[in-house]
């Protein structure tokens, strides 16, 4: 097996090439272009395809003949089947760098427990701005901020005494009452200060904060647990248990498109 430091180095180039795909515009993964039938009244217009619900609830979209969709699509497509490779190379890695590392601290002694802070990777950032700008990070420290670039941060320790507003990007912190803070967002929103948020948590389907927002907004969970990094920028040992990202805002499709890219997505039905 390669050496902790060579498999830290290739991941943190594939990360790098995996957000300047994403950057390049629309991401499309297991879908394909039907041509145009000529003569065909059904099928005179090529269509957009996919294995999976995608575009407004369906799984075909047509693409106009005139101007730039049919290209569009296809260059969508092409990064789709690049960002599937980049996933699947990073997956592999990450299980590499979590079996080292835990042998790793296997065999050392623990002799003090410390709070870890985890950071999300830049990776999901990346994601969460192609639905949406970041006004604000109400949980950050200029380290995280040298990839958030948030318009407007906040220390952990100030974020639940001061006001929110635009789109909000929050990340829970790792210790402390998570309900404090949904219940913060959640308030915000609903005043309309709040215009958009994300929230990155565990799930915890037990409390009543997690069924709230389950009953209320879009969630993706993600395929693999998020891989955190550490204040040194390192990514950490993947967790046992998986992660929720919440979307809370009118731009449901997009975030559907977007996240559907790392994980499955659902919504809460209407209500009757």
């Amino acid at each position: 097996m390669p050496k902790l430091e060579d498999l830290k180095a290739e991941l943190l180039s594939l990360q790098s090439k995996l957000a300047s795909v994403q950057s390049e515009g629309r991401i499309l993964t297991d879908c394909w272009i039907a041509k145009a039938k000529p003569g065909s009244k059904k099928h005179k217009y090529p269509r957009l395809k996919s294995r999976k619900p995608m575009f407004n609830g369906k799984k075909t979209e047509y693409l106009s003949v005139h101007g730039s969709a049919l290209a569009d699509a296809e260059a969508a497509i092409a990064r789709g089947k690049i960002v599937k490779q980049l996933h699947k190379r990073i997956k592999t890695i990450n299980k590499q760098i979590d079996l080292l590392q835990r042998n790793a601290k296997s065999s050392k002694t623990l002799t003090q427990k410390k709070v870890q802070d985890w950071y999300t990777p830049p990776e999901i950032i990346v994601l969460v701005r192609q639905v949406m700008k970041i006004d604000l990070d109400p949980v950050s420290n200029a380290f995280t901020q040298q990839w958030v670039q948030a318009t407007n941060y906040y220390q952990a320790q100030d974020g639940l005494r001061e006001p929110w507003f635009g789109q909000v990007w929050l990340h829970p912190p790792t210790h402390g009452k998570v309900v404090k803070w949904i219940d913060k967002a959640l308030t915000e929103y609903e005043s309309g200060r709040v215009l958009e948020a994300m929230i990155l948590v565990r799930p915890a389907v037990g409390s009543k904060w997690f069924q709230k927002l389950t009953r209320s907004f879009p969630v993706c969970f993600p395929d693999e647990p998020i891989a955190f990094l550490d204040a040194q920028g390192q990514p950490q040992p993947r967790p046992k248990q998986g992660n929720a990202i919440f979307y809370l805002g009118q731009n449901i499709e997009r975030f559907q498109q977007v996240f559907g890219t790392i994980g499955s997505v659902s919504s809460p039905r209407a209500k009757s």
